[in-house]
């Protein structure tokens, strides 16, 4: 469920995020809460992530499983400078294996700080690139319908995707709305199917 959190300095995640990124995300966000370090944490984990984007081959060998414990832990430390709680955090992910996880779980990270920053992100996957004005309807429908709200700021994100051959899938959250042609198509592919060998 989608929901926001009025009571800002409470230890519970801002919005329920599912998968292992999401679990793994939601513990580090309640860790940092209950030490007041969400920014800290914040902080460690962009400039993780701004060095395993600029080195592709790091965040490989990461998630190798030929190298041992020791060296993914120096491989960790030599990413720099980090708080205790960011530490501890990679230092169970190495212990559970979860080491490939880290750039999903960075990117659920700053799901939640946005959600606790009143910000939600809407991805609207569509076969061709919409215009400003297409992307505002978006936005209105969601907030004016009540599917959104409140949050200060939505912010609209537009991915192409030509195999949806038309519509769009708009996501926030957890919620999914399908209304792509290819959708369409293979609902009523299925129908026909189902019916045909009736």
């Amino acid at each position: 469920m989608f929901r926001q959190v009025l009571n800002v300095g409470k230890t519970q995640a801002p919005v329920t995020l599912f998968g292992i990124d999401g679990k793994y995300a939601t513990a580090l966000f309640q860790a940092a809460a209950s030490k007041n370090a969400l920014s800290e944490v914040e902080s460690d984990l962009n400039t993780i992530d701004d060095k395993l984007s600029k080195n592709p081959r790091l965040a490989e060998v990461l998630s190798s499983p030929m190298l041992n414990r020791g060296a993914k832990e120096q491989l960790i430390d030599s990413l720099g400078k980090k708080s205790e709680i960011t530490t501890n955090f990679f230092k169970a992910l190495i212990e559970n294996n979860r080491l490939s996880e880290t750039n999903r779980i960075i990117q659920a990270y700053k799901t939640l700080m946005e959600a606790q920053r009143g910000i939600v992100s809407v991805v609207v996957t569509s076969a061709t690139q919409l215009g400003s004005k297409e992307l505002k309807q978006v936005k209105d429908n969601l907030t004016k319908g009540g599917m959104i709200k409140d949050f200060k700021e939505v912010n609209v994100v537009n991915k192409v995707n030509p195999s949806l051959l038309g519509g769009m899938v708009v996501e926030f959250g957890d919620y999914t709305i399908d209304m792509s042609v290819s959708s369409r198509l293979a609902k009523l592919e299925k129908l026909l199917t189902d019916s045909i060998s009736v």
